[in-house]
């Protein structure tokens, strides 16, 4: 315990939370319940065979799983052997996926036999398989998930030292392909206790979470461990399981993205079902509607509590605390700095600056990508790409740097989906902004000079094929010419005046 105290690491705090907390229920999926001594023990016999393919420190393991009881295993089965874990969203499309395997040079694939593969041109890579029906084939180089479980070989194992890589997350980039954000053992220790101690997480806590874990929902998740923490796992949203679970299990806290909480409001039973056991509903990763969000605060009481944050600084920049939301003034702002996180601005003339941020959880590096690293971390402080103005210590959003767009709680860059419509053959030019939209945060919108009589939804399938769902644009809008700054590039803040009331597919 002494070693835990004097040089943290997540691992360490994660393992002994197993220990502490053995008896007490940790997960329930789909109505069965796993106490911590449970994963713990499925968690080690996972570790066992992975390290008899090699899997050790710095050793990186890739986990493209939906939510469920094997993610929360692979998840402490890679801290036992102080390994790297690459988390995978599952609605990746097989490009991206591929690139993110060969990127992080990936040993081992964890991953659903329903979802896509790119593993085929990854040489050397072993993948358990999730999910295989009785008696279905494998190829080469694959395992079963049951399989490998029960093996049994023993584990040589060394404790994660704070400098050794933890995670290598992948995050959209403005070059259009996914970036590597690499964050190690000590620096996730620390991101461990902001989470406790910034999001009202407490040993006695019953937590809901249905967005996927690969996401903030994953260090939500861990922090509630720690704390020993029961949490029910979903693997996807629906607001009518949402409220029979409040009921049946006391739900507790949950976080949800914008577009999930007006679900829920619009659900006949956010005005009858007893859900007083509620006490916590974070929110974040898009933009909210303040009408809607006023709307919750009719129904749901004093829950609320906002967060801000990237994967470079995980997920954790800022909260709006649920005594602010008592403020209208404040519903506008992304709250103050958690007290681990250090802003600044460099102002410009409108008052709006860059955020930048320091922090000891902040990512170490982008992954064997130098070039990116110099550009964003300068003498320990990141650009986020973000404007915002800084009142009385509250962070207010303006605009996004880069053009990254929210939808539904997606990030979604648009050089990515430019660069995939421009694939078209009968596309010349391409733009994509977000537009505001009621239920998504942002929609994805693309404005396109075509040639050829090229149609806007034959050029929304094609980009439909090559890119995630999320990332495809919600419509197309076919143009002569678009329009240009004083400096000859696309003026992207007057293509979104004029998408607003646009009618998608015709000619502007």
């Amino acid at each position: 315990m002494g070693e835990v105290l004097k040089a943290p690491t997540s691992s360490q705090l994660l393992l002994a939370a197993l220990r502490r907390h053995a008896e007490r229920p940790a997960i329930t999926v789909a109505g069965q319940t796993w106490t911590y001594a449970q994963i713990d023990e499925m968690s080690e016999r996972l570790a066992g065979f992975l390290a008899t393919q090699g899997v050790g420190p710095s050793v990186a393991v890739a986990v493209h799983l939906r939510n469920g009881c094997e993610y929360v295993v692979a998840e402490f089965a890679i801290l036992k052997l102080a390994a790297i874990r690459v988390p995978l969203n599952e609605l990746m499309g097989v490009p991206e996926l591929g690139h993110c395997l060969e990127h992080s040079g990936a040993r081992i694939l964890i991953a659903d036999a329903d979802l896509p593969k790119a593993s085929a041109a990854q040489g050397g890579l072993v993948e358990i398989i999730v999910g295989c029906a009785p008696g279905q084939p494998l190829a080469d180089g694959q395992v079963d998930w049951t399989e490998a479980l029960a093996r049994r070989a023993p584990i040589g194992r060394r404790a994660a030292l704070p400098e050794d890589t933890a995670i290598i997350a992948y995050t959209g980039g403005t070059t259009g392909r996914p970036k590597g954000v690499r964050h190690t053992y000590g620096r996730m220790a620390w991101n461990l206790f902001s989470h406790i101690n910034c999001l009202d997480i407490r040993a006695e806590e019953v937590m809901l979470l249905t967005t996927p874990l690969p996401h903030s929902s994953g260090y939500h998740m861990v922090a509630g461990f720690l704390q020993g923490a029961h949490v029910v796992i979903e693997s996807r949203f629906d607001p009518q399981r949402f409220f029979e679970l409040c009921r049946e299990v006391d739900v507790t806290w949950t976080m949800v993205v914008p577009t999930m909480l007006y679900r829920l409001l619009d659900h006949p039973a956010a005005g009858s079902m007893d859900h007083r056991s509620l006490n916590t509903i974070v929110y974040g990763a898009a933009p909210i509607n303040r009408e809607r969000l006023e709307e919750g605060l009719r129904k749901f009481g004093k829950v609320f509590l906002q967060i801000y944050g990237q994967t470079e600084c995980p997920n954790l920049i800022t909260t709006l605390s649920k005594d602010d939301h008592t403020n209208p003034d404040l519903l506008a702002s992304c709250g103050r700095a958690v007290p681990l996180v250090e802003l600044r601005l460099q102002l410009d003339e409108s008052g709006a600056g860059e955020v930048e941020v320091s922090s000891p959880y902040l990512l170490t590096e982008y992954f064997r990508d130098p070039a990116a690293t110099r550009e964003a971390l300068h003498d320990g402080w990141l650009k986020t790409g973000d404007l915002a103005r800084l009142e009385d210590g509250y962070l207010f959003l303006v605009d996004r740097a880069k053009d990254m767009i929210i939808s539904g709680g997606m990030n979604v860059y648009s050089v990515e989906v430019e660069a995939a419509l421009r694939e078209h053959p009968g596309v010349r030019e391409a733009a994509v902004v977000g537009i505001p939209h009621p239920d998504w945060g942002e929609a994805v919108t693309a404005v396109v000079i075509a040639d050829n009589g090229a149609l806007a939804e034959d050029i929304r399938q094609f980009a439909k094929a090559r890119l995630s769902a999320y990332k495809v644009p919600k419509s197309v809008h076919i143009v002569v010419e678009l329009p240009l700054t004083q400096y000859g590039k696309i003026d992207k803040r007057r293509i979104r005046t004029l998408m607003i009331d646009a009618p998608a597919g015709g000619p502007e």
